[in-house]
């Protein structure tokens, strides 16, 4: 299987909680990283069968609200505004 390059740019911080990690589980930056990804993300199937014709199900925009209250209920008068927000609320769990 063909594999690309993916540059992104992180905090000296996370990249010093990835190092961490990946010695904790003896993988490298590559497949720890990977493997977060590839349970994270869904694959094209799952989110073609949310489509209806270019836009998302009532189902799948039933399920957006719902885990959007969720979210607001369990963290009151927050904004998330970036991506280090959110890996800190998922942290925090």
């Amino acid at each position: 299987m063909k594999r690309l390059r993916l540059v992104i740019d992180i905090s000296p911080e996370l990249r010093r909680r990835i190092k961490v990690a990946v010695a904790q589980k003896d993988l490298s930056v590559n497949e720890y990283v990977g493997r977060i990804l590839e349970e994270v993300i869904p694959r094209e199937t799952n989110l073609l069968e949310k489509r209806e014709r270019g836009r998302l199900n009532s189902a799948a925009i039933e399920d957006l609200l719902k885990t959007r209250e969720e979210v607001m209920r369990a963290h009151p008068g927050e904004v998330f505004d970036s991506v280090e927000t959110l890996h800190q609320v998922r942290e925090e769990r």
